[in-house]
């Protein structure tokens, strides 16, 4: 169910500023690993039961969506949420591996979005995966994320780097969201470059001769078509890049909720969000933001998101 259907911008522009009795947050500086993966950091002692953020090799994770499943379970997850980026396509090989392991498998998914000219992720929770507005638009962005995809190989080719398309497809095949990390993976077989990192500081970060800009639609979009598919909009690791601003405008928008818990939120930052939430009515989620691959991303699952009682009061009030 959507929170907002029928009450769209309920506390309006500027309700952030106005009804928040939390003080702004310190910068926080971004710490991301090239997996994906925050560096770890500890929110809670609290047992986590819900991990509603995690990947698989259908966007840019390393593992199948029922590999996924069975990691989670050996970390004693309860709860999971596969939210590929911009695509749907693990959900139904995750649901069926959730069931063998005793795993409730909410259906998720982070997309890619522009809000006032700045890009940010919505994590969308308990749509139908396949109601025709949510498949319509993320088929637009499977075609959309090939099209970058071809444009960065070819600027890969105009600097004198030869990347072989077979060995680019073998990398994509299984994905629905091609993008950057694929291509950097191709680089490294044919040895272009010496790590999965070179890729990124040699020819893909924003400032590199290959790179070209995701793509991206307005979040008033996004958030009408998860409303409209019966699921909640969620902003995914603000401490990451949201001024208050950006919360304003989101929650105008028809937002629904904050990723509180995060790897890389330290303990004042998940205070900050929550005390938000409280005064907006908004919900509360977390999660590890599993990609696989790097040690520090496979201790990662299921260490941050939600305790039982969290996870229960996002139950009741968003599936």
């Amino acid at each position: 169910m959507s929170l907002n259907s029928g009450d769209r911008g309920q506390f309006g522009r500027g309700a952030w500023e106005r009804g928040s009795s939390a003080s702004k947050p310190a910068t926080v500086e971004r710490q991301r690993t090239r997996t994906g993966m925050p560096q770890q950091r500890s929110t809670s002692s609290e047992t986590v039961y819900a991990d509603l953020h995690a990947h698989t090799h259908c966007s840019d994770g390393i593992r199948a969506p029922d590999a996924l499943v069975r990691r989670a379970a050996e970390r004693d997850v309860r709860v999971l949420s596969v939210t590929d980026h911009d695509t749907t396509a693990g959900l139904e090989a995750a649901r069926a591996a959730a069931q063998t392991h005793d795993i409730r498998l909410v259906n998720g998914v982070e997309l890619s979005v522009e809000v006032d000219g700045h890009s940010v992720h919505l994590l969308g929770y308990g749509m139908d995966p396949g109601h025709p507005a949510l498949t319509d638009y993320l088929s637009s962005f499977t075609r959309r994320r090939r099209e970058r995809l071809d444009r960065m190989v070819r600027r890969l080719s105009e600097t004198g780097v030869q990347v072989s398309p077979e060995v680019v497809e073998r990398h994509v095949a299984a994905t629905a969201a091609p993008g950057r990390p694929h291509l950097a993976r191709a680089l490294v077989e044919e040895e272009h470059v010496d790590s999965y990192e070179a890729a990124f500081e040699q020819y893909l970060d924003a400032d590199r001769l290959a790179y070209v800009s995701a793509p991206t639609q307005p979040a008033t979009e996004a958030i009408d078509v998860l409303h409209a598919a019966g699921g909640v909009a969620v902003l995914a690791h603000p401490g990451q890049w949201v001024p208050g601003s950006l919360l304003t405008a989101l929650r105008g928008d028809g937002l629904d909720g904050i990723e509180c818990h995060f790897s890389s939120h330290p303990d004042y930052l998940v205070d900050y969000y929550k005390n938000i939430c409280r005064s907006h009515d908004l919900l509360v989620t977390g999660g590890s933001d599993y990609h696989g691959g790097s040690d520090a991303d496979e201790r990662a699952l299921g260490t941050v998101g939600l305790t039982v009682s969290q996870w229960e009061r996002f139950r009741d009030a968003a599936l």
